[in-house]
C-alpha cells in the first residue's frame, strides 16, 4: 500500500505528462457516430437493467486520453418502471489489469442539458454546445486513467437517447450511474467489480445518490465510495425564490443561476404533474421551450434565461407546490448511506453555493453520515475540478487500498 505523499504527487505528475504525451491534442479525429446508435428498435430495449445493447470503439473526442475508449448504449429503468436504451462512454487504461481487474471510477457529469444535442458522448469536437466544459471533465478523467483506474461515464437517461431528461431527479440518475458501471463490465471484462463513483454539479448530487441507492440497485458490485464535487442541494429553495423574486423585484440567487430553472422544470415534470402556466410570467412561458433545444450555455445567452431577472420570468405570489414537492424530494441532503463521502466544494462557487454545501454536510453529519468535507479558498465552479483532483485520487486510493 502507498502512503508516502511524495510517491504519490511523483506519480500524479508523471501521469498528467503521459497522457498528454500519449493524446495529445488534436491527435485524433473523432469519428462520426451514425443517429442510429441512439435510437435502437424497441424489441432491443426490452432486458436485463445494466446490459448492452451495442457498442464500439471510439478515437478522439469524446475519447479520453490514455485508454481505449468505447461507445456504449445499454438497458436502464426508467421513473415509471419501463425499460430505456441510456447512452455513455467506457475508458480502460491501456496495458495488463491488474489481479482483480481495473478498479473502476465512474463520473457523473454536471449541468449540461436536458436536450438530446447536449449528450456529453456526442461531443465529437468543439462545435459541441458543451464542449469547453465536457472537454475539461475529460481532462480529469485523463488524469484517472494515468494513475491506473477505468472510467466510466452515463448520459443518464433520455439525454442523448429517448424519453425525457430526468434532470436532478436522483434515483432516475443513479440508475443510469450503477447501470452503466454493470454495462462497463460487459464492454470490457478486464473491469473488477470494486467502483467507486464521482461526480461533479449535477453529477455531485447524483454521486450522493449512487452512495445511497446503488449497492440495492447493483448487488454484483461492490461500492466503495463515492466524491461529490460542488454537488447540487437544496434545490427547492428555487421554487420559493421565484415567486418572492416576482412580489419583490429582488432575488437572493446570482441572476446567471436562472440558466437552470428551465431544467429543473423539465426535470421534474418526468415524475409529477408541473404546469409551469400556474407560476411562470409570459416571458418566463415564451423562454420555456429553450430548454428543449439549448444546451447549458445557450441557455446563459443574453436572450435567454440568464439574461432575465428572476423577476420577470415568474409571476408575483404563484403557486409553485408541485415543483418545490419535487425538488425537495430529491435534496441529496436528506440521505442516508453507509459508504463514505468526500464532498469537496471551492468557496468561490456562485453556481453552488457554498452555503448550500455547508448546510447539506452539517444536516448529513447530524444524521451520522460517513462525510468528509474539503473546502478550497477561492475556487470556482469549474476550478473544483482541477484544484481538488490530487485530493480526490488519493482518497480513492484510501478507498481501493492503492
Amino acid at each position: 500500500m502507498r502512503t508516502a505523499n511524495t510517491t504519490r504527487a511523483v506519480r500524479l505528475a508523471a501521469a498528467a505528462t503521459a497522457a498528454a504525451l500519449m493524446f495529445p491534442a488534436g491527435s485524433a479525429a473523432a469519428e462520426p457516430v451514425e443517429p442510429g446508435f441512439y435510437a435502437p428498435a424497441a424489441d432491443l430495449v426490452a432486458g436485463e437493467h445494466g446490459t448492452v445493447i451495442q457498442a464500439r470503439p471510439i478515437t478522439g473526442d469524446p475519447a479520453v486520453a490514455g485508454a481505449r475508449n468505447h461507445l456504449v448504449l445499454y438497458r436502464s429503468v426508467n421513473m415509471q418502471g419501463q425499460p430505456v436504451a441510456v447512452s455513455g462512454t467506457v475508458a480502460v487504461p491501456e496495458g495488463t489489469s491488474p489481479p482483480g481487474g481495473w478498479p473502476l471510477i465512474f463520473w457523473a457529469h454536471g449541468t449540461t442539458g436536458v436536450a438530446d444535442v447536449c449528450a456529453p458522448s456526442r461531443d465529437t469536437g468543439p462545435g459541441f454546445p458543451a464542449h469547453a466544459y465536457t472537454a475539461l471533465v475529460r481532462d480529469t478523467q485523463a488524469r484517472l486513467i494515468a494513475a491506473g483506474y477505468a472510467v466510466a461515464q452515463t448520459d443518464y437517461q433520455g439525454l442523448g437517447t429517448a424519453g425525457e431528461h430526468g434532470y436532478l431527479i436522483g434515483d432516475a440518475e443513479m440508475r443510469a450511474v450503477a447501470d452503466m458501471a454493470l454495462a462497463a463490465r460487459a464492454v470490457a471484462p478486464e473491469i473488477g467489480t470494486r467502483w467507486a463513483s464521482v461526480g461533479h454539479s449535477q453529477g455531485g448530487q447524483a454521486a450522493i445518490y449512487t452512495a445511497a441507492r446503488a449497492q440495492g440497485w447493483a448487488p454484483r458490485l461492490e461500492l466503495l465510495g463515492a466524491v461529490a464535487e460542488a454537488p447540487a442541494s437544496h434545490q427547492g429553495l428555487i421554487a420559493f425564490a421565484g415567486p418572492l423574486a416576482g412580489t419583490t423585484g429582488a432575488s437572493p440567487l446570482p441572476q446567471v443561476s436562472n440558466a437552470f430553472l428551465p431544467l429543473m422544470i423539465r426535470g421534474a415534470q418526468t415524475v409529477a404533474e408541473v404546469d409551469p402556466a400556474r407560476f411562470l410570467a409570459p416571458e418566463g412561458l415564451e423562454l420555456l421551450p429553450q430548454a428543449d433545444t439549448r444546451c447549458i450555455d445557450g441557455l446563459r445567452e443574453p436572450d435567454s434565461w440568464a439574461g432575465k431577472p428572476l423577476s420577470a420570468l415568474f409571476r408575483a405570489g404563484a403557486d409553485t407546490t408541485a415543483l418545490g414537492a419535487v425538488l425537495n424530494d430529491n435534496d441529496a441532503s436528506n440521505l442516508t448511506y453507509a459508504v463514505p463521502v468526500l464532498v469537496v466544494q471551492g468557496t468561490g462557487d456562485t453556481v453552488v453555493p457554498p452555503a448550500g454545501t455547508d448546510a447539506m454536510v452539517a444536516q448529513q453529519r447530524l444524521t451520522g453520515q460517513p462525510v468528509e468535507y474539503r473546502d478550497y479558498p477561492g475556487v470556482d465552479h469549474r476550478g473544483i475540478l482541477a484544484a481538488a483532483n490530487d485530493d480526490v485520487v488519493a482518497w480513492l486510493d484510501s478507498r481501493f487500498a492503492r
